[in-house]
């Protein structure tokens, strides 16, 4: 009976984290305008975990027809850190994790993603001219996920997760672990929601976007990435319109996202009892715990900011590209931001934690004296 509770706690986990993720994206389409439907729904779901999209629509103008064509490939990181987040809550809890719930978990995922991939194609409306009036009309534009790159995403994703977890439960130092590796994802799902209401507050069309994609904006911003690479006829202009795009914020951007990400980590890490250590030997094996942990979670997530977006137009039997744009993360530069981070945070919540209960048992021996 044991055996069964816990696999179906891993399968809750899995549904759990899934669960959170469609919440945001029902909550993105509904202040967006756009109908709620599990097409939208399984599609954006099926970014989140590493899937991309393929576009297709008609745009038939008089006599002569021409077809449109692309792909996309952006995945909405506040959606996949909310997930990942509420997913390996639920799969370790108080508890430490056992292999029969991780077993759960791993089952569970290709039923779920089965489900994602199952849905039908979304359709949206958009706007183009027809004929030699120039009339405006509305097309169907087809967005289907890419069934091969959801599955394997997915499935490489919460194996990951799933690993991460089962490391995390043998490590020492568990809880200084546990913050580092959260510090990120919690901070990209704050930064969406508070970029979605400020949108919201003064420029509500852009609500829907900052709350799928603001997280996209922080990482960024505040990791830096290359300029976004823009090619094909419509680069020009769109270059114009924008005064060109680029990924990397400046240093004071990058400066304010390390010292939050320090002072996450440094408040979390001073709940944590210092024990029998000697103060800088303790403070020093936590901070490199810290800074390596949180080196590799930026990197990754910088990783998964990259994004590319494909778009292009058939007429007859003419097929060519008409706009890509790439955008490549920085890694490295990830990586030493969260080594800094980490390492900062990991030392001075040590210290402070020495500090508080020091303090604690210096008024608890007043206490008995007294």
């Amino acid at each position: 009976m044991e055996t069964v509770r816990e696999i179906c706690r891993g399968a809750a986990a899995v549904l759990a984290g899934f669960a959170v993720m469609a919440g945001l994206v029902v909550a993105a389409l509904a202040v967006s305008g756009v109908p709620v439907s599990w097409a939208f729904v399984a599609t954006v779901l099926g970014a989140a975990v590493g899937g991309g999209a393929v576009l297709a629509g008609s745009l038939d103008a008089g006599a002569v027809g021409a077809v449109l064509h692309g792909a996309v490939d952006v995945v909405p990181l506040a959606v996949s850190a909310a997930g990942a987040l509420v997913f390996c809550a639920v799969l370790v809890g108080p508890l430490r994790l056992s292999a029969r719930r991780a077993v759960g978990a791993l089952a569970a995922i290709p039923a779920v993603l089965a489900v994602v991939v199952a849905a039908p194609d979304a359709v949206a409306a958009i706007p183009v001219p027809a004929g030699a009036g120039q009339a405006v009309r509305e097309a169907p534009l087809v967005i289907r996920a890419d069934t091969g790159d959801t599955v394997t995403g997915g499935l490489l994703t919460f194996a990951v997760l799933t690993g991460f977890c089962l490391l995390v439960a043998v490590l020492p130092n568990r809880r200084v672990v546990v913050t580092a590796a959260a510090a990120v994802p919690m901070a990209l799902l704050l930064g969406g929601l508070v970029l979605a209401a400020l949108a919201a507050a003064h420029r509500p069309a852009l609500a829907a976007p900052a709350l799928l994609l603001g997280a996209n904006a922080v990482v960024l911003a505040g990791l830096g990435s290359s300029p976004v690479t823009l090619s094909g006829p419509l680069a020009a202009k769109l270059s114009s319109a924008t005064g060109g795009l680029s990924g990397a914020g400046t240093f004071g951007v990058r400066l304010t996202a390390v010292l939050v990400l320090a002072v996450l980590i440094a408040l979390v890490v001073a709940t944590v009892p210092p024990g029998p250590d000697r103060r800088w030997p303790r403070a020093g094996r936590q901070a490199l715990v810290a800074a390596t942990v949180l080196a590799a979670v930026a990197a990754a997530t910088s990783l998964a900011a990259a994004g590319s977006l494909t778009l292009g137009l058939q007429v007859l039997v003419l097929r060519a590209d008409v706009l890509t744009a790439h955008l490549t993360p920085a890694a490295g530069a990830a990586a030493l931001a969260g080594a800094v981070a980490g390492g900062l945070g990991g030392l001075l919540g040590s210290l402070m934690a020495d500090i508080r209960w020091r303090d604690a048992r210096v008024t608890a021996t007043a206490s008995g004296r007294g």
